[in-house]
């Protein structure tokens, strides 16, 4: 551990407070979210004052990538005193957001109202030799706005200084206004279908390779991206983000051809298609876009639009023939925190292909460079032979900020204001 860290509470920053909050959210029971972070941390010793041994559950070259998400320290024995609450389940459950959170950030929280503002102000005492240097920006006021044309309205009239994840339809005016400086960007996030290939949901025409290739050739990807997901956004061309270690997009692509996807799907016993369900939660609109190109070549489809609440469930109880997801890695740069989050034989791998999970398992735990990049290759290579999920585009974001304000755009959707500064 650096030595001389402080929280923002004036305590000292030491080797207990390592071990204590990576134990705390490496237990199952912690209810962390983002699961892939930790999960691979078996428990943390305190070695001395400023050192901790991290005991995995197996080899893990990814290590620091998850060490340095969006996981912080707390002080040991931050959450003892989380009260307990009834659940939505009716079991009773410990209310972790209730404790004000206390870290060793460049930002420190200074007040919260719910629903309608956060505000945090610059750690006076921030380390000095610090990777993110020391901030810049005295106070920052995060306000709950959520109609987009009334952000547009704000940024606009400078009741604010910073939007992102501006429509498509607002860029190109905001773009015009002399106080602005508006900024679109690829995110790490991808839009992919998956594809029940493995049968779960029964025998179903998921199963036949010919109608998946069939339904990758009848999506034009390239008009979706351009057309409605906008600035930043491009065609996704293998199952991870180009960001990452280990992503091989040298893949094989199924251009959009609506005849050949007629064709595979005649050749598959459907000259005529057939009806399915199709799942989605997010951005209806590019949901639709890709219903729309799956009926022009026969494939009827009954949209269930659902809170990802309602659907997490279903995709986990084997009852999701298509399903379009989204994912964005927790802004991990390694293909283990994407590829192998699907096709290790989890409730989220609708493939189940068993030599792709042992190429990938032992690329997630080999510590030879080149061997991971082979074994990543030769299972994004398989999985887009198969077509068992059909990549359709990565996420872009388009930024609209005060020109004034000095910005980093970064891949990993998250906002960083302590690289910001006023020019």
């Amino acid at each position: 551990m650096r030595e001389g860290v402080k929280f923002h509470d004036g305590t000292d920053f030491d080797a207990q407070d390592v071990a204590y909050t990576l134990n705390h959210v490496a237990d199952p029971d912690s209810d962390m979210k983002s699961r892939v972070l930790v999960d691979w941390i078996d428990n943390v010793e305190v070695v001395d004052s400023h050192k901790v041994r991290i005991h995995a559950k197996r080899p893990t070259p990814a290590a620091l990538q998850y060490l340095t998400g969006t996981s912080p320290i707390y002080p040991s024995g931050h959450y003892e005193d989380a009260p307990v609450v009834p659940g939505s389940d009716g079991a009773e459950r410990r209310d972790w957001g209730a404790v004000q959170p206390v870290c060793t950030g460049p930002y420190k929280l200074a007040d919260y109202v719910a629903g309608e503002s956060l505000t945090l102000e610059a750690n006076p005492d921030y380390f000095d030799g610090s990777p993110k240097g020391k901030p810049s920006i005295g106070t920052l006021v995060y306000k709950t706005i959520k109609d987009p044309e009334t952000q547009v309205a704000e940024v606009v009239t400078g009741g604010v200084d910073w939007i992102w994840g501006v429509p498509p339809e607002n860029a190109e005016m905001l773009a015009s206004m002399g106080n602005l400086t508006v900024v679109s960007a690829p995110t790490m996030r991808m839009s992919f279908l998956s594809l029940d290939a493995a049968g779960r949901t029964g025998e179903t025409p998921m199963t036949d390779l010919k109608v998946r290739q069939a339904i990758a050739h009848a999506i034009n990807r390239e008009a979706i991206a351009e057309n409605l997901v906008g600035d930043g956004s491009m065609v996704q061309k293998s199952m991870c983000a180009p960001v990452q270690f280990g992503c091989d997009t040298d893949v094989k692509q199924y251009a959009y051809d609506p005849e050949k996807a007629k064709a595979l799907l005649a050749e598959a016993g459907y000259p005529d298609g057939f009806s399915v369900p199709f799942h989605a939660y997010r951005d209806r609109a590019y949901s639709e876009a890709v219903l729309n190109d799956l009926r022009a070549v026969g494939i009827e489809t009954d949209l269930q639009f659902l809170q990802w609440r309602a659907l997490r469930p279903k995709i986990v109880d084997d009852q999701v023939q298509i399903g379009h997801l989204t994912f964005g890695s927790n802004g991990i740069l390694d293909v283990s925190a994407s590829t192998s989050y699907y096709f290790e034989g989890s409730s989220d791998d609708y493939a189940r292909d068993e030599e792709v999970k042992a190429w990938l398992e032992e690329a997630d735990r080999t510590t030879d460079q080149e061997r991971r990049k082979e074994l990543y290759s030769k299972a994004l290579n398989k999985i887009a032979d198969q077509a068992y999920y059909i990549p359709l585009f990565m996420y872009g974001r388009t930024y609209a900020f005060n020109k004034d304000l000095d910005y980093p755009v970064t891949p990993d959707e998250m906002a960083h204001f302590y690289l910001a500064k006023w020019k």
